[in-house]
């Protein structure tokens, strides 16, 4: 036989190796054709694209409220859209004014009562922490006298608390730089949410349809599935805490005004929506005991009446919490997210380990679409393996 000669008709003749051979095709993979790589760079990627996003939530944080928005009320157009031929733009046209007609009637309605009880506040504190110095014995020094001028020239001007940054020097263009920049980005985020909203509510639908010509014929009915029971768990979530947090503020505020808790409005709004975080309105609490017995101590008369100071106040609370545990959940928001208290308590203190308020807040969710994920993907491969491993060991 000569040299190089392949005879194709033996049976023991040595075969070259083609383009389709197992070898040759494993050698000519590029990385991301390994799967155990091409699930590092995605977990990498998207590692680094929740990094990116908040090293830079100043820029993002309008354009994620907005597309929150956006997917909060798309059901609402969508059915306009499908049941009375609503254009998309006229829906989210009314929708936008409602919002600015009803947010202005509250600022309209409530925020002098809320400048009132700050200011309120603001010329108390200098009495407080005298009246409890002389109840314990504690030497304060001089800290209350400038309390007390703050809080009456507050009172008398409330502006003349920015003049001392006008005449001040380099460390008070520093603060007013602050103060600025402070004010801009939040006038930035009231004018650009808006405009972020109506472009993101028009275009939802078209963006899903566009999605999902990336996804593969055979997935999509595994994909659609899982998107579904994802949308299921935040959307109850978001839709069901916004609305608790708004019935929770009326309760609080309107039980601690019955109660004869000085700061009744500002305490129930804060602790409503604290009440979107879970566990977190439990802060309310304490807060309405402390102003009632720090204004006990203002009155002059010094006595400690527990009913007064510490009963009261806590039925108050403890009712709103019977009604938001067993009436307002069930009922608003029938989305459970399958999580235990323990897990969800767990949850929240990593998000807001993690993300400070932002984390706190996308904690549940964002565990709840984990969850999910876990069960349809991974769980059902780590069955079948064990599955598949049992019978091995049982011979």
């Amino acid at each position: 036989m000569k040299p190089g000669y392949v005879d194709t008709l033996g049976e023991d003749t040595a075969r070259l190796p083609g383009p389709d051979d197992p070898a040759v095709s494993a050698a000519n993979r590029h990385l991301w054709e390994i799967t155990p790589i091409r699930d590092l760079l995605w977990l990498g990627g998207i590692l680094f694209l929740l990094w990116f996003g908040y090293y830079l939530r100043g820029v993002f944080t309008p354009v994620l409220v907005a597309l929150l928005l956006a997917y909060l009320v798309n059901p609402v157009v969508r059915r306009a859209e499908s049941a009375w031929h609503a254009p998309r733009t006229v829906t989210i046209s009314i929708i936008l004014f409602l919002s600015a007609l009803l947010l202005g009637g509250l600022v309209t309605w409530l925020g002098p009562l809320l400048a009132e009880q700050v200011q309120s506040f603001a010329e108390r504190v200098p009495g407080y922490l005298q009246s409890i110095a002389k109840q314990y014995h504690v030497t304060l020094g001089d800290f209350s006298e400038p309390l007390s001028t703050i809080a009456t020239n507050l009172r008398d001007d409330p502006l003349s608390i920015l003049k001392p940054i006008f005449s001040g020097t380099g460390q008070a263009f520093g603060v007013l730089g602050a103060v600025i920049g402070t004010t801009a980005d939040v006038t930035l985020a009231l004018v650009l949410i808006p405009i972020y909203f109506f472009f993101f509510a028009w275009h939802f639908d078209s963006a899903l349809t566009h999605l999902r010509r990336y996804i593969p014929a055979n997935y999509r009915p595994r994909a659609r599935h899982i998107v579904r029971r994802m949308d299921e768990a935040v959307s109850g979530f978001f839709r069901g805490r916004l609305t608790i947090a708004l019935a929770s503020a009326v309760l609080y505020s309107a039980g601690w005004a019955l109660t004869g808790v000085r700061y009744w409005f500002i305490l129930g709004l804060i602790t409503g929506i604290l009440t979107i975080i879970p566990y977190a309105s439990l802060i309310g609490w304490p807060l309405a005991i402390v102003l009632k017995y720090l204004d006990g101590f203002s009155s002059g008369d010094g006595a400690f009446d527990l009913m007064t100071v510490v009963v009261w106040p806590s039925v108050a609370y403890l009712i709103v919490q019977f009604i938001e545990s067993w009436l307002l959940t069930p009922w608003v928001q029938s989305q459970s997210m399958e999580m235990n208290a323990v897990t969800v308590l767990i949850v929240v203190f990593i998000g807001g380990a993690l993300g400070g308020f932002y984390g706190l807040l996308l904690a549940i969710p964002v565990a709840a679409c984990i969850k999910i994920l876990l069960q349809e993907l991974v769980l059902p491969r780590l069955e079948r393996k064990a599955a598949a491993l049992s019978p091995s060991f049982n011979q």
